[in-house]
This record gives structure tokens, sequence and C-alpha cells, in this order.
């Protein structure tokens, strides 16, 4: 044999080769992108424009599962929600539908209705379910995409110039206030709460809370009058703050300017240049014991007690029992006469009218003999009052069936 190596023998080489796969790592990656894409295609496809919304507090707000609504329309959805880079917001990014983006103006408001469910505003009761919604209401200026969300219904939607702020030191309890709280006066919102404070005086032992009032000059109708000028004037006709709720006992603290008639006032000093307005002792509950406490108990309880005795006594009276007796005789006295005259009523009707019938009966009789003759002026004469005596007696027969109580108490007249 031959054991020299032979150098046509085929050898096997192994090569490594490279696919287009870069492995499992890059599969989150890659699938991120895919649907980010289908998510970029998708709203390129259905129109619209993507826009941000800070909220200091989004409130139970869910992306996906809040819209945006205008006029009770949804225009819009929540996509999704990150925390602001300096952690005191979150940015919402919003998808607003074609046909509303011609509203996105740097003057629109955005605000999350139901973040404060009140009773006041029956309308926020369904978001302890479903969560808030956020309400648009457009507004003039730029086209922008960056808005800064309110955490409720501005208290004064719109531009209505700047405001003039005011303080008022509160002595009930404030502590449920919160900005933008109305302030109202009869019923009118003519401002809002800015801020609400704490303070304690060591020297005195005093409790205030003070309260930052924002007052708008166009929702007081000054026709071009400075609105310090008529504070002041309202403040010497005794105008004062007190912290109400609405509804009463279980609504939402709001603050009400009022005027009491008869209780001037002289306005306090300004407190770091702040103007103030006085404000009326106690607020809230205790404001409402005040009125009750007011109120003349003893004495309604007093008049009450002498009418319930007044009335008793009339109860009581013999002269009262003496009547109710002789009208239960009289009543049963005309009953017993009305049965016994029944009968005779009804044959008096109907004798009554064979009467009437009769005289009809001469009467034409006569008139036939006659023949119309002018000659017998004095007879036709006679034959009329014979005809209207028939006419009476019929009228008469016809009374008496429909009142038979003429026949007792006689004929009213008329």
């Amino acid at each position: 044999m031959n054991d020299q190596p032979r150098s046509d023998i085929a050898r096997t080489r192994a090569e490594v080769r490279r696919g287009w796969w870069p492995g499992w790592i890059w599969a989150i990656p890659i699938a991120a992108v895919l649907i980010v894409g289908w998510w970029a295609f998708r709203t390129f496809m259905n129109g619209g424009e993507t826009i941000t919304i800070s909220f200091d507090d989004v409130h139970g707000l869910k992306a996906g599962d809040t819209t945006v609504l205008y006029r009770g329309m949804k225009i819009g959805e929540a996509k999704s929600l990150a925390l602001a880079k300096d952690g005191k917001s979150i940015e919402v990014t919003v998808h607003i539908v074609d046909s509303a983006t011609q509203f996105l103006h740097s003057g629109t408001q955005f605000w999350l209705q139901g973040a404060h469910p009140s009773l006041s505003d029956l309308s926020t009761l369904s978001a302890v379910v479903s969560g808030p919604s956020i309400i648009m209401d457009p507004g003039p200026g730029k086209k922008t995409t960056h808005f800064a969300g309110l955490t409720q219904k501005p208290i004064i939607p719109g531009p209505h110039g700047p405001p003039q702020i005011y303080g008022v030191a509160l002595n009930g309890d404030a502590g449920r206030l919160k900005p933008g709280d109305p302030v109202k006066l009869r019923g009118f919102t003519v401002g809002e709460v800015k801020d609400i404070a704490f303070r304690y005086d060591a020297a005195t032992g005093a409790v205030e809370t003070p309260v930052t009032l924002a007052l708008y000059p166009s929702l007081f109708r000054l026709g071009g009058g400075a609105l310090n000028s008529a504070i002041d004037r309202l403040i010497r006709d005794g105008l004062r703050a007190r912290l109400d709720r609405d509804p009463p006992l279980v609504g939402n603290p709001e603050l009400t300017l009022e005027v009491a008639p008869g209780t001037p006032l002289t306005a306090p000093s300004a407190v770091n240049g702040v103007p103030q307005i006085p404000a009326a002792p106690g607020g809230g509950v205790t404001s409402i014991v005040e009125r009750v406490n007011k109120l003349p108990l003893d004495q309604i309880a007093q008049n009450l007690l002498d009418i319930t005795h007044h009335a008793d006594q009339i109860a009581a009276s013999p002269a009262l029992k003496d009547s109710i007796r002789q009208l239960d005789a009289a009543l049963a006295q005309i009953h017993e006469t009305t049965q016994q005259a029944g009968p005779q009523i009804s044959a008096l009707v109907e004798r009554l009218r064979k009467t009437a019938g009769q005289l009809d009966s001469t009467a034409g009789a006569a008139d036939k003999l006659l023949g119309g003759s002018p000659a017998q002026t004095g007879l036709q004469s006679a034959l009329r009052e014979l005809t209207d005596a028939a006419r009476s007696v019929r009228d008469l027969a016809n009374y008496l069936e429909r009142h038979p109580e003429a026949l007792i108490h006689g004929r009213s007249g008329g």
C-alpha cells in the first residue's frame, strides 16, 4: 500500500455566514418603532393635529379613556401622559380632529370638567365614575400647539382685561377655599379668588385667613368709572365680604360681597399696598347659625301658643256648640219640608201646565172667531193678555220643576 498523502483529496472548509436578522435583542426597539410609525401613519391618514396641554394635576385623567369636548361634541382624545422635566406639571398629549384645529390659538383655554365634583354643578358628578373630561373654549391669538390647562372651568371665560387686586381678612372657616373660586355680588360673578393664606398674630392671639381677590372692572359695568372709587363708595354704604356655600351647608365655598344698608363702614388700611375690603363676622356654617340666632324664635313660639290657645277657646265655646245645634236643626227641618212638598210640587206643576194649555186654546179659538177684524180692537188686546198669562203660567211651572225649594225660600231676584 502506498502511504503517501494524495494531493487531490478534497477537504471540507467551514465558513461563517452573517444573516440579515440582527438578533432577538433588537425585537423590542423594532416593535416600538413600528408601533410609533403606525400611530403616526394613522394620525396622518385621519387628519387633525397633536397638541400638548400642561396640567398641575390631572385628577385621574387616563390616556386613551379621556375625551376632549367642545359644545358637548367629542373633538379629540388624550393619547399619553408624561411628567414634565421640572416635575411641576403633567404634560398630556392630545389629538384634535381636523375640523377643530382652526381653534388652536394662544387664547384658547382647556380645563378639566369633573376634577372637583360639586353639588352646585351636577355635570361634574359623572366624573366620579368615568373620570374628568377636557373642555375646550376657543379664543383669539396666534396658532400654537402648547397650552396651559386649568383644573376647573374659568370663572370668567374669554378676555375681560386685567383684574384689580383686593384683600380681605376672613375670620371664618376659609380653609376649603381654593384659587379660582368665584366672588359674587348679588348673584353675579364679579371676580375670583387668587390665593388663600393663614396668619396668626402672636401679639394678640388673633387668627386670620387673608384672601386675595381679583375683581374685574368690566364685570361691574362701571360705564367708564374707576373700580376703586366704586368699591370705596360701596364700603361706605356697608359693603362686606362673606364666606358662603352654594348650595348652603353642602356646596362649594364661595365669597360673596353684600351691602348692608344702614351699617356704614370705614375702609380698612391697605396691607402691603393692597386695598382691603372689610369682612362680615363669622362665615360658612357660623354665619348660618348667626342668622338663625337673629330670628325672634321666642316671639314666634309665643305667637303660636297664643293662636293655639285662642283656637281651643273658640272650639270649646258654648255659643259655638249652640250655633252648630241650631244649624243642624234648621237643616233637618228644611229636608223634612222638601220631602213633604215633593209630591205636591209635581201635581202643582202638572196643573199649571194644563192651565197654560187651556189659556192657549181659548186664545186661539177666540182669535179664529174674530178673524183678525180691526174693529175688535179691545177683544184683541184681551187675547194678547190671555196669551201672555198662559206664557207666564208655563214659565212658572218650568221654574218650579227646576227649583222646588222656591216654595220654601221664595224666588231669588234677578
